[in-house]
């Protein structure tokens, strides 16, 4: 297979919780190929940071602070892309939290933040980039669920609802935007090396029991989610829309 089709040469792609973590690690794997990016998050200097890294890349980066969980910030941000660069071919839904705890004890407002963040948000993200994709004839559009969206988990209940969500709204979408060109896909990631994981990671006892449960025996560097997306967002991956592509050491072949 040509590397021309891994080829995102004049793509832009905007790409929600890219201030670190697995967003970071998306968006500079984006710019590697080739794309301009666009960076939200609510984290403006880390945003920052990530921009440079892909300006040192020779790529154009903008920085935009918006809460996904707020429609107006989310249609603010999206007009500033593309202000910026006249389009938005790529879009990932990567902005996300957790809660860790028992359902019973869940505050009512916790709870709906947790859904607004990783349910509404990409909903709403989705629902402003549609148009501009669709008078594009063409776009690519990645969701990030999770392996707790494929199986439950105690204590995440919140997470785990989401992230089943996400998957089904990933189904969903793929089929009635399809006839628009835009292609709707998602990854479910198992336990990555980030922030996110380190109550995991922080607790050696926990890991080493947790390691017994994966094939691999061993947690994901965030590097090792960007080749994924690169393959959904470009041109390699135009016969493949309304997946969930699972990343997990073998977790959930086990």
């Amino acid at each position: 297979m040509a590397l021309k089709e891994f080829d995102l040469s004049g793509k832009v792609a905007l790409v929600t919780g890219a201030g670190r973590g697995l967003g970071e690690h998306i968006a500079v794997a984006l710019a590697e190929a080739g794309a301009d990016v666009a960076l939200a998050g609510r984290n403006l200097p880390n945003l920052r940071r990530v921009a440079k890294r892909v300006q040192e890349m020779g790529r154009e980066a903008l920085a935009v602070k918006a809460d996904v969980r707020r429609e107006r910030e989310v249609s603010r941000m999206v007009e500033r892309v593309q202000q910026r660069f006249g389009r938005i071919d790529i879009l990932v839904n990567n902005a996300g939290i957790i809660h860790r705890g028992p359902s019973l004890e869940v505050p009512l407002k916790t709870w709906q933040d947790v859904l607004d963040t990783n349910l509404t948000g990409p909903f709403l993200c989705m629902r402003a980039c549609q148009p501009i994709m669709a008078r594009q004839g063409k776009g690519a559009i990645i969701n990030l669920s999770s392996v707790a969206g494929l199986f439950g988990r105690a204590n995440l209940a919140s997470y785990c609802a989401t992230k089943a969500a996400i998957a089904n709204l990933t189904r969903a979408l793929a089929i009635e935007w399809a006839p628009c060109g835009i292609r709707v896909n998602a990854i479910a990631p198992g336990q990555f090396d980030t922030d996110m994981g380190a109550p995991l990671l922080n607790d050696k006892k926990a890991l080493r029991a947790f390691l017994k449960t994966v094939p691999l025996r061993r947690v994901a560097n965030p590097k090792e989610i960007g080749a994924l997306a690169v393959l959904l967002a470009a041109d390699a991956g135009n016969y493949m829309t309304g997946t969930v592509l699972v990343i997990d050491g073998g977790v959930t072949a086990s």
